[in-house]
């Protein structure tokens, strides 16, 4: 799992196109703001300050990285034991450090899978600062990801 100093911000360039009939019926594109140009960076605030609030819990040991991922993507447990075929008071274990401990291999491929994350997030935490930039491209073939770290600079990638 990367962390990085910087929120997430609405920049306000989301667009809606909306379509305006002429005279003899052909239409023409408006390119208007999002009806919910308001909300957006709301929604990008309330974000930043779970993953905050998320990320203070399982570093204090009080949930799991699979407590981590369930909380933060608002999964519903009853679907995600379904998904992993699994049943909910396992799910429920395993969102606890204790139960994380005893968790199979397979199961957290398993999990990876759901949260679109790899095994080893649920493993690591990378938190930057200073400038410092992550880049990550995956191999075309395998599971191997490779990590790039670097300052910014006349040498940036």
């Amino acid at each position: 799992m990367i962390i990085t100093g910087k929120r997430e911000t609405y920049d306000g360039s989301w667009r809606v196109v909306n379509y305006a009939t002429e005279t003899g019926g052909k239409l023409t594109p408006l390119l208007e703001t999002s009806f919910a140009d308001a909300e957006i960076p709301l929604y990008f605030e309330q974000q930043a300050l779970s993953f905050a609030r998320l990320q203070k819990r399982l570093l204090a040991g009080e949930i799991s990285p699979i407590g981590f991922y369930v909380d933060l993507t608002r999964m519903n447990i009853e679907d995600l034991a379904a998904r992993m075929r699994l049943r909910r008071s396992t799910v429920r274990a395993h969102m606890t450090p204790a139960g994380f401990a005893r968790i199979r291999v397979a199961e957290l491929e398993g999990y990876a899978r759901q949260f679109d994350v790899g095994v080893a997030d649920f493993f690591q935490i990378a938190i930057l600062e200073g400038g410092v930039t992550v880049a990550d491209s995956q191999h075309p073939r395998g599971r191997l990801l490779q990590l790039i770290v670097f300052a910014p600079g006349p040498t940036t990638p």
